[in-house]
C-alpha cells in the first residue's frame, strides 16, 4: 500500500505538469492571435514561429499527436518563408549601396521577350508594371542613352502622381526581360514597409545618375 504522503506527492506533481502545460498552450494561443493581427509579414512569420513551436510543446505534453504534426509542417514553412522576406530586404540594401541591381526582384517577376525595334514603354502612356532587362540591349530614347543586362525600368511610374511613364524605351537588341506588375510591389510593400523604404532609396540613387526629364505632353496638357 503507497503512503498517503506518496499519493499526495504525485497528485502535486500532476498538478504542476497539468498547469505548465496549460500555460504553455495560453502562450500558443496568445502568439497565434497576435500573428493573425499582424499587419506586416516579419512580425507574422516571428510569431507564427513561436506559436508553432510553443503548440509543438503543448500537444507532445497532452499526447495530441496530429496537431503536433500540423505545427510541425508549419514551423519550417513559416521559417523559411520569414528567411526569403528578410533576405529580399538584405539584397535591396545590398543593391542601393553598391551597384544598383535588382536582381532581388526576380522571384517576383515572370519573363517577357522583346524583338529588336520593340517599343517596351512609351513616355506618357499609363504605367503597369516594371521591367528588368536580362539580356540584350535597350535604348532610353528621351536620354539618347542605352543600357544592358542588370538595368531596372519603369518603376518610377508607380510612385508619379498621375502614373504615366516617364520616358520610352526601345529594344535596340533582342531582349531578355522579367516584369513585375505594380500590384506585386504594391503587396510586397504593405506586407513590409521596410520593403517600400529601400526601395525607395534604390529609386532616389537611380533619379541621381540620370538627366532630369521636362513633363510629358500628357501630363503638361
Amino acid at each position: 500500500m503507497a503512503h498517503p504522503g506518496y499519493k499526495l506527492e504525485r497528485k502535486a506533481a500532476a498538478m504542476d505538469h497539468s498547469s505548465y502545460a496549460e500555460l504553455i498552450g495560453i502562450a500558443a494561443a496568445a502568439a497565434s492571435l497576435y500573428a493573425a493581427n499582424s499587419r506586416t509579414i516579419v512580425p507574422l512569420r516571428v510569431a507564427a514561429i513561436v506559436a508553432n513551436a510553443l503548440a509543438m510543446t503543448y500537444s507532445a505534453l497532452h499526447g495530441t499527436y496530429p496537431t503536433f504534426v500540423l505545427n510541425a509542417l508549419l514551423l519550417p514553412l513559416n521559417a523559411w518563408r520569414l528567411h526569403g522576406m528578410l533576405k529580399l530586404i538584405r539584397d535591396i540594401d545590398a543593391a542601393a549601396k553598391n551597384d544598383m541591381n535588382a536582381d532581388w526582384l526576380l522571384p517576383y517577376m515572370r519573363p517577357k521577350a522583346f524583338k529588336a525595334g520593340d517599343v517596351m514603354m512609351k513616355r506618357g502612356e499609363y504605367a503597369h508594371g516594371a521591367f528588368y532587362v536580362t539580356a540584350g540591349e535597350v535604348e532610353l530614347v528621351e536620354l539618347g542613352k542605352d543600357v544592358g543586362p542588370g538595368t531596372l525600368l519603369g518603376e518610377i511610374g508607380l510612385f508619379t502622381p498621375d502614373g504615366l511613364r516617364t520616358m520610352t524605351v526601345r529594344a535596340k537588341t533582342d531582349v531578355q526581360a522579367a516584369r513585375i506588375d505594380y500590384d506585386q510591389f504594391k503587396q510586397l510593400y504593405f506586407q513590409n514597409p521596410e520593403f517600400g523604404f529601400r526601395l525607395l532609396h534604390l529609386i532616389v540613387g537611380r533619379l541621381q545618375e540620370s538627366s532630369a526629364l521636362p513633363p510629358s505632353p500628357q501630363a503638361a496638357g
